[in-house]
């Protein structure tokens, strides 16, 4: 944060606290601010004597249930524990409290109090530790069904779950296949401790056999060799199916042959062919083989799911085979079909077979949606986009109400301290909490105070899709705006791709290490400097917003200048333009909105679509002139036709045992 803008949210947060508490207030909590400061350093040094001291002399400063959180946090008393957690729910460090607290009880086997005070959660200890709780009351069949779904990870799991584990093995549900089961996510996962950990867990003759796993798993065409088919049984069978799958992801043609010819000869249950028959036709259609749509059709009913639905329609898609697109989409379900999403393309192929009315009547029931296909309807209509900008009104008494509360006294103190990180993390933690009144009211808290990120999905949680100011915020606008110019970017889509990106979170950081508004990576950064003739002082000084949108601007002008197409330059910003070269049809240009479509990574194709609907919204906010998106998106040009795909495989062997084939 700016010196500026640190400045205008202290004064902010003091102004609130303030006008909520009177002036003896004010002064009361600035004079403890010191005291605050000492007692937290106290803590981080384990000087918990002192901590204590301090701690008691801060009795109703607005972070006093935070510090006491903390301090329980660090002797897990039992008392001290269901204390804070029972009076201070709305601290974000109470769950950090609870958490720890909640491990001491199951480590001690205290199961009573562990599932008293057990909530939902998504860490894996606190899971196990709540099937070992159900174990001890007698609901094993729960216990085991939760322990199964744990197991079924390439992830090394807590010690409390190697507890549960080692019950379940004891139990009527489990046997080897499960073992073989996880030591082929271990693998998938490149975890070797666990994978040797769960081969001790064999028998001798099946530990000799696990061997042959590594070597199809390293090298997949071995599954072509049949080594795997020297004993027709469970093993075999799994190590065929694991080298088919790891088969499938370099060369997916080969790995359906090899499939098709010789899955019928193993004893695979109906869930694993399912699957694999799943897989295997999909990973064609992402793959962009002319030969998916056979292969994706020919997939059983019972075995589809909305995945394998959702590419057939891209697999005729891509081939611009319009009957092909109708046979796919009648076979998805009425929900399905009743989407925003699949009502445009059922209008594209009938509009393409000439039959226009039908077309635009699914035309005009799509248009009434505000994203992307909604967005395209309009335009095969050329009718106007359904955005509105109305502001929603706010209770005063409402957001008099929840800044009275201790949860935002808090973070004001928090802001006023000049901690913005601590007040952002807070206030997140009680939004979780919130009806959706008090969700807009937040809302428009978190708006003035900067926090667009936190805005926005309050107001999204509020419903309140009118208010484009709370939606689609003009943050960082002048930086914005000097950097659309310099790069000649049309400064809607640019607002579009920070949005996705950061939701103008200067902050924001991504677990793979992007970083700022507009997520560049470390060495994409370094890049950038050498090309402004300036030296990066670290990769921190990518959380800067002026540098972040200078280097980041300039990344996306060099993809357009690459591609000459915004939906490919925002596919390479997402996933690298490698990939994009390898995407480009092979030979005939390609109508844009199918391009998008059939991207074959998920994230890459919701974030290109995202990005240019986010801009019809920002044409509006900012003023420009409305043009149809589909005028930003041209024709897919093809690439030099080096990603051409082959339309066959060489002869596949037949796997043969001592016993003859099977």
């Amino acid at each position: 944060m700016s010196h500026a803008r640190r400045s205008r949210a202290i004064w902010g947060a003091t102004l609130v606290l303030a006008l909520l508490f009177g002036s003896a207030a004010r002064a009361e909590f600035e004079a403890q601010r010191p005291l605050f400061a000492k007692a937290e350093e106290a803590l981080a040094q384990n000087r918990l004597d002192e901590a204590d001291k301090l701690i008691e002399a801060l009795r109703g400063y607005p972070l006093y249930p935070w510090l006491k959180a903390k301090r329980t946090a660090l002797s897990l008393d039992d008392t001290a524990s269901t204390e804070a957690i029972d009076r201070y729910p709305w601290t974000r460090q109470t769950e950090i409290l609870r958490a720890r607290w909640l491990e001491k009880l199951a480590n001690a086997g205290d199961w009573a109090a562990f599932e008293r005070y057990y909530r939902d959660t998504e860490q894996p200890a606190l899971q196990c530790a709540h099937n070992l709780a159900l174990l001890q009351s007698g609901r094993a069949a729960e216990a085991y069904a939760g322990a199964e779904k744990l197991w079924a990870s390439g992830e090394t799991r807590p010690a409390l779950c190697e507890r549960l584990f080692a019950a379940w093995r004891t139990g009527p549900g489990f046997d080897n296949g499960q073992i073989w089961k996880r030591l082929s996510l271990a693998l998938l996962k490149n975890n070797g401790a666990l994978a040797a950990q769960l081969e001790a867990l064999l028998p001798p003759g099946e530990r000799e056999r696990a061997a042959l796993l590594h070597q199809v798993h390293d090298h997949p065409r071995l599954v072509l060799a049949c080594q795997h088919s020297e004993r027709p049984d469970a093993v075999s069978a799994r190590v065929f199916v694991h080298g088919i799958e790891r088969l499938a992801a370099e060369e997916p043609l080969l790995a359906q042959a090899a499939w098709a010819l010789n899955q019928p000869r193993f004893p695979l249950d109906a869930e694993t062919r399912a699957r694999l028959d799943r897989k295997l036709a999909t990973n064609l259609a992402t793959d962009r083989y002319d030969q998916a749509t056979a292969y994706l059709l020919a997939v059983p009913p019972a075995h589809a799911d909305a995945q394998t639905r959702a590419w057939r329609v891209r697999a005729a898609l891509r081939q611009q085979d319009w009957v092909g697109v109708l046979e796919a989409l009648s076979l998805m379900s009425q929900e399905e079909q009743s989407q925003a999403q699949w009502r445009y393309w059922h209008g594209r192929a009938l509009e393409a077979l000439g039959r226009g009315a039908e077309a635009a009547d699914l035309y005009r029931q799509a248009a009434v949606e505000r994203d992307f296909h909604g967005y395209l309807a309009a335009d095969r209509l050329g009718q106007p986009y359904p955005l509105v900008d109305r502001p929603a009104d706010v209770d005063a008494s409402v957001t008099q109400r929840l800044l009275s509360s201790e949860a935002l006294v808090a973070i004001a103190e928090w802001r006023a301290l000049g901690r913005d990180g601590e007040a952002r993390a807070e206030f997140a933690f009680t939004l979780r909490s919130l009806g959706q009144a008090d969700q807009l009211a937040a809302a428009k808290l978190a708006q003035q105070w900067g926090w667009d990120a936190l805005a926005i999905s309050a107001a999204a949680k509020s419903g309140a899709w009118d208010d484009l100011s709370l939606r689609f915020p003009l943050a960082f606008k002048p930086a914005v705006m000097e950097q659309a110019t310099l790069q000649g970017l049309n400064p809607a889509l640019l607002y579009g791709l920070i949005r996705r990106e950061s939701a103008f979170d200067p902050g924001a950081g991504s677990s793979v290490g992007a970083r700022g508004l507009m997520q560049l990576m470390p060495a994409t950064g370094e890049q950038l400097a050498r090309r402004f003739n300036e030296k990066l002082p670290g990769g921190d000084a990518l959380f800067e917003p002026e540098r972040n949108l200078r280097y980041g601007s300039a990344y996306l002008r060099g993809l357009l200048d690459r591609f000459g197409h915004f939906a490919l330059a925002a596919a390479g910003y997402n996933s690298g333009p490698n990939r994009v070269d390898r995407w480009l049809p092979v030979s005939a240009p390609m109508p844009a909105d199918i391009w998008i479509e059939t991207i074959p990574i998920a994230e890459t194709r919701q974030y290109v679509s995202a990005i240019v609907a986010y801009a019809a919204a920002y044409q509006l906010r900012l003023g420009l002139p409305t043009a149809r998106i589909t005028s930003w998106l041209p024709d897919v040009r093809p690439g030099n036709g080096a990603n051409a795909k082959p339309d066959r495989v060489a002869a596949v062997p037949v796997c043969e045992s001592e016993k003859g084939t099977y």
